[in-house]
C-alpha cells in the first residue's frame, strides 16, 4: 500500500488568513480489516525522521515510511509495518487503544501505551525491545522528558535518558538506554499528565493540578482542572509523605539525572517495571503482580506483526485497581512549559463550556494574563515563541508564540470540531483580536470526539507550500494579455523566476492533526499567504463588479508598517503587499471615479501613501487607465511583477470596464485618479539616478511621458497667459524645464494639445536652438498656442538671440525680427553684450537686404546712442525722405503746417520757440512726421557742410520752402548765408528768440535742436561775428512792421548792447526814433565807456604795484646774498688765475 501526500485533500473549511493552514499527509488509512464493520479511529500520531508512527483505537500501531515522490518535494508514503502492542484489558474512553508514542531517539526506543499497558520497542522499525519482556500494566500516562534537556538536545547524552510512569497509585522514575533502569517512585497515584523541567514537574491527577519536586518528594497544590469539583484528598500515607512543608529538608535527595541505584537484571520472563524485589533465593529479581481485566484482549489478525498478546505478572505483587469510568466525560488536563520558568494549565467546567488557560511560574504563582478557548480544549499544542528560535523551526515568524486547541464551535448552527489559534505570548486582548479557526467538517460524523486530536512531533519535516512561491515569482504583465504570445526569453526567464522563488515554498512542519482516517500536517502559513489571504478577503469581485474593503486594506498596511524584514522572505513579502494594498486603494479610488463620485479625501490620501509606500511600478497603474496606457514603455524585457500582483491586475482590468471611464477633469476623473497619479508620478522623478530602479529606462520614459500627459490634461482649463505660483502650470514648467526622458513623445504631446511654448521650453532643456526659435516664430506669426504663455514673445526673442553664439540663427532670426519690429530687431544687431558682434558696416549692409525698415532704426541708434555722425547724412536723408513723403501724401497736413505759421507769427511776446510750440500743438495723427521732422531738424542742424550734400538738400527742400521753413532756415545758416537766414526767423517765421541764439552761437545746431550733436558747435564763436550778426538782426528787425520793429530793436539793443557799435547803431535807427527809446542803449554805452576808463586806470595801477614788488624782492635777494670781490692774481705766474673774496 502507498499513499502520496499530493494527493490527499483535506475535509476542512481553512481560514486563509488564519496563522496555520493544513497541508495533506495521509488520507484514507485503513484502520481495520476491509471486511470489517468496527468504527476504529485514530488515537495518536507521531513522527520521526522520515517514520509515521499512528495507534488506533483498535490497538494497533502502523508504521508508515518515505519515500521521494515524482514531483520536487514530494513524499510519498508507503506503509512499512502494522503490529498490536501487547495488553491485558481492553480499556475505555481516552484509555482505549494506543493512547501514546512516545519516542526516545537517543536512547534508540519507543514506548508505546496501549489499552494501559506500555512496552517498549525500537526505533525505527519497531521491534520489541529488551527482549520484549519489559512490560507496565496499569499505567496511565507515560512521558515527562527533561524539557530542559530536550530544549537545549542534550537528551540523554551518554546516560540514556530519563522518563516518567504514571501508574495508578504511583509516579515511577526510569531511564531509558541500552536497559531500563529504575530511578525511584514517588507515591504519587491518579496522575494523567504530566510536564517536567529538571527536577520540578507540574502534575495532573484526575481532579487537580500540583507542582512535584520529584526529587524531594515534596508538592505545592495548585487548583483543579474543572471548577466544578473539589481537589481530591490524597490518602494519608501519601499526604503525609508528599506535604510540601516550609524549608524541610530530605538526607537523602538525589537528582533524576544520576543513574538508578537499581540495575534490572536480565531474565527471560515478561516483568513489571518497578516490582518488589524478591528473596535473595529467588531466581527472578521481580516479584510477580497480578492485575485484573475487566474485557479480554481481542483476536489478532494472522497478517499483522504479532507481539506478546498478554504481560505476565508476578505474583505476590498487588495488582493496580481497574479504572473507573465516570458517567459523564471527564476534563482531561492538559500542562505545558512554553518557556522556561512557567508551566500552561487549562481548566474549566465542562467539556461543551469555555476554557481557560492559567500560566503559573516554577513557585506556582500565577503569572501572565489567562488564555481563554471557545470550548475546554481536547488536545492543545504550543508553537514558538520564547523558547523555540526561528533558526529551529525554519518558519518565518515562528518567534511568534501560537497556541493550538482542539475545541467545538458553532459554524452555520452547528458545532463542529475546529482548531482554535490564538497568540500566547501578547496580552488577553490582543490575543482575542488574532484568535483564528481551521474547521473540521467530518471530524465527528466519522469517528466521534475522540477520533480528533493535536500532536506536535518529534522532527519536524520541510513542506513545498507553492502557493508562495508561485504568489512572489515574477511573470511579465502583458498590456493586452489576449494577444499576448509567450516566447523562449520569457519561457526561459519564468524557469528561472520558478527556480529563484522556491526558496520561498519551503516550510518546516511538527505539528499533525489527525481526524478519522486521515492525518494532517499544521503548517504555519508563511507570512505572505496570510497577508495575501486579508487581501483577497478585502477583495469582493464578480463577472460584474468588483468592490474592495478600503478599511480592510489599510489595516493589512498598518500591520506591517515600521516592520523590519527579518529575512529574505520577509523583505519580498513585504514589498508585495505593500504593493498590492497600494494598487487596492487605487483601484477604489477608481472603482469611485467610475461611478461618477468624488472619492473622500482620506480615501485619496491613503492611496497616494500607500502607493509611495510601496513602491509599485507606476506602469502597473497606468496600465489600469485608458487614456493613460499609451504611455506604457514595456522596454526590451517587458513588465515584470509578482505573480500575485499581476493577477490581481487582471482582475481589476476585467471588473473595472475602463472604457466606461469618464475623462472629463474637471470631473472625479481628474480630481481623484489625476491628482493621485501626479503626486505618485513625481515621487517616482525624484528616483532619477538611483541604481535600485529597475528597468529604469523604460520606466522613467513613461513616468514622463504620464506626467506630462496628466498635467496637461489637468491644466487645459487654466486661464490663458503665464504660470502662476503653485499652479499646474508652474508645476508643468517645472517638469519640462528639468528635463524628460521621454523627449519623441513629449514632442509628440505638445503638438496634440496645442502647446507651442511648452514645446520651446522642452526645446530649450535639450538645448536644441533652432527648433527653439523656430517655435517661437511661429507663435509669433500667429500659430495657436493654446496656453497662451508667450505675452512678450518678441522680447523673449531678443534675449534669447542676446544669449546664443550661433552667427547664422541670430542673423536669421535677428533680421526677421528687424522687419516684423525694426526698433526690437536692431537691438539684437546693437547689443553690445550679445554672444555675436556685427559690425556696423555689416549690419547696415544686412538690414538693407534683409529688413529695409529696419535701417532707420539702426541708424538711429548709431547717430544717436553711439554719436557715430559719420551715419548722420545717411540718418538725415532717410528723414528728410520720410517727411516730404508725408508731405506729398497729405493734403491735410500741408493745410495744419501753413495754419501753424500764421497762428504762430500772430502771438505777441513774449512767446515760445517755433519748435516748442510745433511739439505742443501738433496731432496724434501726425506724430510720426512730428518725430521725423524733429530727428531731421536735429540732424540738419549738426550736419557738417564740408560732408553734406547742400545743393542737393537744396534741391529736395526747395518746392517745399514755404512748408518747411525750420529746414530751410538751417540749410541757409549750413552755407554761411545768415543774413538769408535771420530773414526768414524774422520775417517768415517770426521766432525771434531762436534768431538771438542764433546770434549768440553762430551755427545752426542751436535753431531747432535742444541737444546738437556736433562737439564743435559747442564752441562760442568769436565776439566779433556775434557783433556782425547781431548788425544783422537789428537790421532785420528795423525793417519790421510798426510797432514790431520798435519793440523788438529797442529790447535787442537794450539786452545785447555790447554787440553794437554806438556810431552804427546811430547810423541804422532813424532820426525820428525818441530818446525814450534809444535811452537804454545809450546808457548802457556811456556807462561802458566809463566802466571801460575806470577798468584801464585800474590796470596801470596795478601793473605800478607789481613793478615795485618785483624791484623790492630783487633788493632783498642781493641782500641776502651780499657783495663779491674779484682780485687778479697773475703775479703768481699762474696765467688766468682769479681770487675770489666774498664779504659779507
Amino acid at each position: 500500500m502507498s499513499s502520496s501526500s499530493s494527493s490527499t485533500s483535506p475535509s476542512t473549511l481553512i481560514d486563509l488568513t488564519a496563522p496555520y493552514t493544513l497541508h495533506p499527509l495521509l488520507s484514507s488509512i485503513p484502520l481495520s480489516e476491509p471486511d470489517s464493520d468496527a468504527i476504529i479511529h485514530i488515537t495518536t500520531v507521531e513522527h520521526w525522521n522520515g517514520n509515521l508512527y499512528i495507534g488506533t483505537s483498535a490497538g494497533e500501531l502502523l508504521h508508515y515510511v518515505s519515500i521521494p515522490g515524482d514531483a520536487p518535494g514530494e513524499l510519498t508514503w508507503i506503509i512499512a509495518s502494522r503490529l498490536q502492542p501487547p495488553y491485558s484489558i481492553v480499556q475505555e474512553a481516552e484509555d482505549e487503544g494506543v493512547k501514546q508514542i512516545l519516542l526516545l531517539p537517543d536512547a534508540g526506543k519507543a514506548c508505546v501505551l496501549c489499552n494501559a499497558t506500555l512496552s517498549f520497542y525500537t526505533l525505527p522499525e519497531l521491534s520489541p525491545a529488551f527482549g520484549g519482556k519489559i512490560k507496565q500494566a496499569g499505567c496511565t500516562w507515560v512521558g515527562g522528558l527533561d524539557l530542559n534537556e530536550v530544549e537545549g538536545e542534550q537528551q540523554g547524552k551518554g546516560s540514556g535518558t530519563a522518563i516518567v510512569i504514571c501508574l495508578r497509585l504511583r509516579l515511577r522514575l526510569i531511564r531509558i538506554g541500552d536497559e531500563a533502569r529504575k530511578i525511584r517512585d514517588i507515591e504519587l497515584g491518579g496522575v494523567r499528565a504530566l510536564a517536567r523541567r529538571g527536577n520540578l514537574a507540574c502534575v495532573a491527577d484526575g481532579s487537580s493540578y500540583s507542582l512535584l519536586d520529584v526529587v524531594n518528594e515534596a508538592k505545592i497544590d495548585l487548583f483543579p482542572i474543572s471548577s466544578n469539583s473539589e481537589v481530591r484528598q490524597l490518602p494519608e500515607r501519601t499526604r503525609a509523605s508528599l506535604e510540601l512543608l516550609s524549608g524541610a529538608q530530605h538526607g537523602h535527595s538525589r537528582s533524576v539525572s544520576g543513574s538508578s541505584p537499581i540495575r534490572l537484571g536480565r531474565h527471560e520472563r515478561n516483568v513489571s517495571l518497578g516490582a518488589e524485589l524478591k528473596s535473595k533465593d529467588s531466581s527472578s529479581p521481580w516479584p510477580a503482580r497480578t492485575s485484573s481485566q475487566t474485557k479480554t484482549s481481542p483476536a489478532i489478525s494472522p497478517s499483522r506483526v504479532r507481539s506478546p498478546a498478554k504481560v505476565e505478572t508476578i505474583a505476590g505483587a498487588s495488582p493496580e485497581p481497574a479504572v473507573e469510568v465516570p458517567a459523564a466525560r471527564p476534563l482531561l488536563p492538559h500542562i505545558a512549559s512554553p518557556t522556561g520558568t512557567e508551566f500552561l494549565l487549562t481548566t474549566g467546567t465542562k467539556a461543551n463550556d469555555p476554557g481557560v488557560g492559567m500560566f503559573v511560574n516554577l513557585d506556582g504563582d500565577v503569572v501572565r494574563g489567562t488564555i481563554e478557548f471557545t470550548t475546554y480544549p481536547r488536545s492543545l499544542v504550543f508553537d514558538g515563541g520564547d523558547v523555540e528560535a526561528a533558526d529551529a523551526t525554519g518558519v518565518d515568524g515562528s518567534h511568534e508564540g501560537y497556541a493550538l486547541a482542539l475545541v467545538q464551535r458553532c459554524f452555520d448552527g452547528a458545532s463542529v470540531s475546529a482548531v482554535e489559534i490564538q497568540r500566547w505570548d501578547v496580552g488577553p486582548s490582543e490575543a482575542h483580536q488574532s484568535r483564528a479557526w481551521i474547521r473540521i467538517e467530518d471530524a465527528e460524523t466519522s469517528a466521534g470526539i475522540s477520533g480528533v486530536g493535536l500532536r506536535k512531533v518529534k522532527t519536524s519535516v520541510e513542506l513545498t507550500m507553492s502557493s508562495t512561491s508561485h504568489m512572489l515569482r515574477s511573470r511579465r504583465l502583458h498590456l493586452h494579455p489576449r494577444d499576448a504570445q509567450v516566447s523562449d526569453a520569457e519561457t526561459k526567464r519564468n524557469d528561472e523566476e520558478d527556480v529563484f522563488a522556491s526558496r520561498f515554498a519551503h516550510v518546516q512542519a511538527a505539528i499533525i492533526l489527525f481526524s478519522a482516517s486521515q492525518v494532517q500536517w499544521v503548517v504555519r502559513s508563511t507570512i505572505a499567504s496570510r497577508l495575501d489571504a486579508r487581501l483577497e478577503q478585502a477583495t469582493n469581485a464578480s463577472s460584474e463588479r468588483i468592490s474592495i474593503d478600503v478599511k480592510a486594506v489599510r489595516m493589512v498596511l498598518n500591520d506591517i508598517r515600521g516592520e523590519d524584514a527579518r529575512s529574505e522572505l520577509e523583505f519580498v513579502t513585504f514589498t508585495y503587499i505593500r504593493q498590492k494594498a497600494s494598487l487596492l486603494l487605487f483601484c477604489s479610488v477608481l472603482l469611485t471615479t467610475a461611478s461618477d463620485t468624488i472619492a473622500y479625501e482620506t480615501d485619496k490620501c491613503a492611496a497616494s501613501e500607500a502607493l509611495v509606500e510601496g513602491e509599485i511600478d507606476p506602469r502597473i497603474l497606468l496600465s489600469l487607465m485608458v487614456s493613460l496606457s499609451v504611455e506604457v514603455q514595456e522596454g526590451t524585457e517587458g513588465i515584470w511583477t509578482p505573480q500575485g500582483l499581476r493577477d490581481t491586475v487582471y482582475l481589476l482590468r476585467q471588473a473595472t470596464e475602463p472604457e466606461s471611464q469618464s475623462q472629463h477633469t474637471r470631473g472625479p476623473y481628474g480630481d481623484n485618479l489625476l491628482q493621485v497619479l501626479k503626486r505618485y508620478l513625481l515621487h517616482w522623478r525624484a528616483k532619477k539616478g538611483f541604481g535600485s530602479v529597475a528597468d529604469e529606462v523604460a520606466v522613467f520614459q513613461t513616468v514622463d511621458a504620464a506626467l506630462l500627459h496628466i498635467l496637461l490634461l489637468l491644466d487645459q482649463h487654466s486661464p490663458r497667459g503665464p504660470a502662476t505660483l503653485n499652479s499646474i502650470r508652474a508645476e508643468l514648467n517645472d517638469v519640462v524645464d528639468k528635463g524628460v526622458d521621454c523627449f519623441p513623445r513629449a514632442v509628440e504631446l505638445f503638438r496634440s494639445f496645442r502647446r507651442l511654448h511648452l514645446l520651446s521650453r522642452l526645446y530649450q532643456s535639450r538645448k536644441l536652438t533652432p527648433q527653439v526659435l523656430e517655435t517661437w516664430q511661429q507663435i509669433l506669426e500667429g500659430a495657436h498656442d493654446a496656453g497662451g504663455e508667450m505675452i512678450e514673445g518678441e522680447q523673449d526673442m531678443r534675449r534669447y538671440l542676446s544669449k546664443i553664439r550661433d552667427r547664422d540663427l541670430v542673423t536669421k532670426y535677428g533680421t526677421w525680427l528687424a522687419q516684423r519690429n525694426p526698433k526690437l530687431g536692431v537691438q539684437v544687431f546693437a547689443d553690445e553684450h550679445g554672444r555675436v558682434k556685427f559690425s556696423h558696416q555689416d549690419t547696415v549692409a544686412l538690414l538693407r537686404e534683409k529688413a529695409p525698415s529696419a535701417v532707420k532704426e539702426y541708424l538711429e541708434h548709431l547717430v544717436f546712442a553711439r554719436h557715430k555722425a559719420e551715419y548722420g547724412s545717411e540718418l538725415l536723408y532717410y528723414y528728410l525722405t520720410a517727411v516730404l513723403a508725408a508731405l506729398e501724401a497729405s493734403p491735410d497736413l500741408k493745410e495744419t503746417l501753413h495754419d501753424n505759421y500764421e497762428t504762430y507769427r500772430a502771438l505777441d511776446p513774449p512767446k515760445p520757440t517755433y519748435t516748442q510750440f510745433f511739439a505742443d500743438n501738433s496731432s496724434v495723427e501726425h506724430s510720426d512726421f512730428m518725430s521725423n521732422r524733429t530727428r531731421l531738424l536735429q540732424l540738419l542742424s549738426s550736419a557738417d557742410p564740408a560732408d553734406a550734400d547742400l545743393s542737393s538738400l537744396r534741391a529736395k527742400l526747395g518746392p517745399h520752402a514755404d512748408l518747411l521753413v525750420p529746414e530751410t532756415i538751417v540749410l541757409h545758416a549750413l552755407t554761411g548765408d545768415h543774413d538769408t537766414a535771420l530773414q526768414l526767423l524774422t520775417h517768415m517765421l517770426g521766432d525771434y528768440d531762436t534768431a538771438i541764439s542764433y546770434c549768440l552761437h553762430a551755427s545752426p545746431a542751436y535753431l531747432f535742436s535742444p541737444r546738437p550733436l556736433n562737439s564743435a558747435s559747442l564752441t562760442p564763436p568769436p565776439h566779433s561775428t556775434q557783433s556782425s550778426l547781431f548788425t544783422l538782426l537789428l537790421h532785420h528787425f528795423l525793417a519790421l512792421p510798426l510797432p514790431a520793429r520798435l519793440d523788438r530793436s529797442s529790447e535787442l539793443l537794450e539786452r545785447f548792447g555790447g554787440f553794437f557799435e554806438l556810431e552804427a547803431v546811430l547810423e541804422e535807427v532813424d532820426g525820428d526814433w525818441s530818446v525814450r527809446l534809444l535811452g537804454p542803449f545809450l546808457v548802457g554805452k556811456l556807462r561802458g565807456l566809463v566802466s571801460e576808463g575806470r577798468e584801464v586806470g585800474l590796470q596801470r595801477q596795478l601793473w605800478g604795484a607789481r613793478e615795485l614788488r618785483v624791484s623790492y624782492e630783487a633788493g632783498e635777494k642781493i641782500r641776502e646774498v651780499g657783495a663779491v670781490v674779484v682780485r687778479d692774481v697773475g703775479q703768481t705766474g699762474e696765467e688766468g688765475a682769479v681770487d675770489v673774496e666774498a664779504h659779507g
